[in-house]
């Protein structure tokens, strides 16, 4: 690591360029997942995915895919930098840069599971069930609503085992009802398990807690391939695999 006389040096040397060439700016690059979505940089575009931005400012990058979904993001750059948007909104990889706001679009077809906007760090906002439910009182499935309501509270204050115990207690009641709607919620909480299950790894960074998300994802995958014909070749299976495939790369071989 330099001194603080070469730093010194070094700070003086690109103010006394900074007249005539200027300091060299940033450089960011923006992936995707899916891939395919059309991204912007302060409204700019570029063909291979690079930008030289500005340090001193918050700089706004926008995805959009074909289908018109989009997510937006507020990104301080600190360095040459490398950000990954995700189509449901959630974290991706961040390298040389801060994230200080990310919001994805609306939901906009049935199951999808991308979420209502929500935050960069842990804690945003999940899914909520599908709006068909429309449980009457004593209802098994206005006991797992409501379970529900109390598991994204709790995931939203990160208290990620309540969310846990909230979710399986929904998933139990859910399984065995005969609601024309219980599919497609079902798949909704099998969904919120899995995030709930790989968030709180960062808190409790047991290995069991990724394996479990795992298998929530696979169980997720299977649930909308029942109920969904095209399901296989929708974007949202193939985000369903790429999930699985990067707790698998975290987990390691055997695992």
């Amino acid at each position: 690591m330099p001194g603080p006389r070469s730093a010194i040096a070094a700070t003086l040397g690109c103010l006394t360029l900074v007249a005539t060439l200027g300091c060299a700016r940033p450089v960011l690059r923006v992936e995707t997942v899916p891939a395919g979505a059309e991204v912007t940089v302060d409204g700019e575009t570029s063909r291979e995915q690079r930008w030289s931005v500005s340090d001193d400012d918050p700089i706004a990058v926008l995805a959009k895919w074909p289908d018109g979904k989009q997510v937006s993001a507020q990104v301080y750059i600190e360095h040459d930098a490398k950000i990954t948007l995700r189509r449901d909104g959630e974290p991706g990889q961040v390298v040389g840069a801060r994230v200080v706001g990310m919001a994805p679009s609306p939901p906009g077809t049935p199951g999808d599971p991308a979420a209502a906007p929500p935050d960069a760090q842990l804690g945003g906002p999940l899914p909520p069930p599908p709006s068909t439910v429309t449980p009457g009182p004593g209802d098994p499935m206005a006991k797992a609503r409501k379970l529900y309501d109390e598991g994204q509270k709790a995931y939203e204050l990160t208290d990620f085992d309540v969310a846990i115990e909230k979710f399986r207690a929904a998933y139990e009641l859910i399984r065995s009802s005969n609601d024309p709607a219980a599919p497609e919620v079902l798949g909704a909480v099998i969904f919120n398990l899995a995030v709930v299950y790989e968030r709180s790894y960062e808190v409790t960074p047991d290995p069991e807690r990724l394996r479990r998300a795992r298998v929530m994802y696979r169980q997720y995958d299977e649930q909308m391939a029942s109920i969904q014909a095209n399901w296989a070749k929708s974007s949202e299976h193939a985000d369903v695999l790429a999930r699985i495939r990067a707790l698998e790369a975290r987990l390691g071989p055997q695992k």
